[in-house]
C-alpha cells in the first residue's frame, strides 16, 4: 500500500473514525501517521498485511491476534484504535516478528512508536512529553529541577526560622535536609501520581469503551485476580521468556526492575526509620552504617540496576543491525536510569570520603565535590520520577493496566472450535 501521496491529504482530514453500523467510515489522521513513521516506525509502509508477524509471535495467542491489525490501522492513521488497544502494550518488543519479517517493516519498531504516541496521547500536559524525549530539548528540561531545587534551598532558612526542625541528622542533611528534599519530593511525586491516575483511567476507559462498541466486551475475570496475575507474570517477567531472537533482553530488564525495586524499598525504609520509628518510640539508625542490613541491600539494589543498564544499552547496541537499536524514547530513559544509579553510588563514596565524623560537613574540596555530586544525583532523580508520565517510564503503568485489561477481558483466550 502507497502511502505518501495520502499522508498530505491525510492532514486535511476529520482526525476520527465515525463508527456506522458493522462498519467504519476511516478518516485518517495525517498528523498521527507522520508521528509514526518519525518516531521509529519509518519502516511501516513496507507492509503487505502477509501476517507473518502474528503467527511468529509467541505472545499473540489471543482472539485478536497482534501486530497485524495494528499494521494495519497505523498505515490508514486510525489513532483513535491505536491508542485504545491494549495488545499494542502486550508487545513487549522481542522483534521477532522485525527479524522475520519478509518485507523489513519491523513491526516491532512500529508498535513502539504507537506506544510513545500513546503515552502522549493520556499526558497531561501533552507537549512535555515531547519536550521530555527529545534529546536535543531533554538538557533544558534538566534546569527546571536545577532552578526548583535552588529556590528550595533559598527557602529552608525562613522556613527553619518558622518551623524548628532540630540540628541536621547526617552528612548531607547539611546540606540539604531531610525534611526539605522529603518534602520537596513529596511534593511533586504527588502531582505525578495524579497525573498518571488520570491518564490510567482514560486508558482504561478507551479500552473498555473499544470493546463495548465492538460487541466483545465480557469480562471473564474480577479486577483483583487480573492484578494479582499480572503481578505474578511481572516479576518472573515470563512474557520475555518467549522471546527467541532477543532473549537475553529478559536478564537486562530483570536486573533493572530489581534494582530499581530495591532501591525504591530502601528509600523508603529510610523516611520511615528516620521520621515515623521514633514517634513509637523506636530508635532511628539513619544514616545507616555500611554494614546495616539497609545499606547492604541498597548496594546491592544499586550494582545490580547499573549492571541492567548496561546490559540493557550493550543488547540494544549489539543487535542495531538485525533488529534496530530503539529511539531516543528508550535511550534517554535508559542513560536517566543508569545516571542515577551511577551518581548515588559516587554520592554514598563521596561521603566516607568527605565526612569529617561530624553531624555536619566541614569546608573543603572533598566537600564541596560530594555535595556537587549529591546535587547531580537531586537533579536526575527529578527527571527520573517527575517526568515519568511523559518518559518510557510510564510504561511501568500503561504496560501493567493492559495486562491487567487483558486478563480481565479475557482477550487472550484462545477460541474453541
Amino acid at each position: 500500500m502507497e502511502l505518501d501521496g495520502g499522508i498530505a491529504a491525510a492532514g486535511q482530514m476529520q482526525r476520527s473514525v465515525v463508527r456506522m453500523p458493522n462498519s467504519y467510515l476511516v478518516k485518517p489522521d495525517g498528523e498521527f501517521l507522520h508521528s509514526i513513521l518519525d518516531g521509529g516506525g519509518e519502516d511501516l509502509k513496507k507492509c503487505f498485511q502477509c501476517a507473518t508477524c502474528s503467527v511468529v509471535c509467541e505472545l499473540s495467542t489471543g482472539r485478536k491476534p497482534f501486530p497485524r491489525k495494528e499494521m494495519i490501522w497505523a498505515q490508514w492513521g486510525l489513532k483513535d484504535k491505536l491508542v485504545a488497544d491494549p495488545d499494542v502494550w502486550q508487545c513487549h518488543q522481542c522483534n521477532d516478528c522485525s527479524t522475520r519479517c519478509p518485507r523489513g517493516a519491523r513491526p516491532g519498531d512500529v508498535l513502539a512508536a504507537v506506544r510513545k504516541q500513546s503515552a502522549q496521547h493520556y499526558a497531561v500536559p501533552q507537549f512535555l512529553s515531547s519536550w521530555v524525549n527529545d534529546a536535543k530539548r531533554f538538557p533544558l528540561m534538566l534546569l527546571v529541577p536545577v532552578v526548583l531545587l535552588a529556590v528550595a534551598l533559598g527557602l529552608r532558612r525562613p522556613v527553619e526560622k518558622l518551623v524548628p526542625f532540630g540540628e541536621p541528622h547526617g552528612f548531607y542533611a547539611g546540606f540539604f535536609p531531610h525534611w526539605l528534599i522529603i518534602g520537596f519530593y513529596s511534593f511533586f511525586v504527588g502531582l505525578v501520581t495524579l497525573v498518571v491516575a488520570v491518564g490510567v483511567l482514560r486508558f482504561w476507559q478507551a479500552m473498555k469503551a473499544a470493546d463495548e462498541s465492538s460487541g466483545t466486551y465480557a469480562p471473564k475475570l474480577g479486577i483483583v485476580p487480573s492484578v494479582i496475575n499480572t503481578l505474578k507474570s511481572i516479576f518472573v517477567h515470563d512474557k520475555f521468556r518467549k522471546c527467541t531472537d532477543n532473549a537475553s533482553q529478559r536478564l537486562s530488564h530483570l536486573f533493572a526492575f530489581y534494582g530499581f525495586t530495591t532501591l525504591f524499598v530502601v528509600t523508603v525504609w529510610a523516611v520511615l526509620d528516620l521520621y515515623v520509628m521514633p514517634f513509637f518510640g523506636i530508635d532511628s539508625f539513619y544514616p545507616f552504617g555500611l554494614l546495616h542490613p539497609m545499606k547492604i541491600l541498597a548496594n546491592a539494589g544499586c550494582a545490580v540496576l547499573i549492571y541492567g543498564c548496561v546490559k540493557a544499552l550493550s543488547d540494544r547496541k549489539k543487535r542495531e543491525a538485525k533488529s534496530g537499536a530503539g529511539t531516543s524514547f528508550d535511550i534517554i530513559f535508559l542513560w536517566l536510569l543508569l545516571i542515577v544509579a551511577v551518581t548515588g553510588l559516587c554520592t554514598e563514596i563521596l561521603r566516607f570520603i568527605a565526612d569529617p565524623g561530624e553531624h555536619t560537613a566541614g569546608a573543603g574540596g572533598p566537600q564541596y565535590a560530594a555535595f556537587g555530586i549529591y546535587f547531580i544525583h537531586l537533579v536526575f532523580v527529578f527527571g527520573l520520577l517527575v517526568y515519568l508520565p511523559y518518559s518510557k517510564f510510564s510504561h511501568i503503568v500503561y504496560r501493567t493496566a493492559a495486562l491487567v485489561y487483558a486478563e480481565h477481558s479475557g482477550r487472550n483466550e484462545v477460541e474453541k472450535a
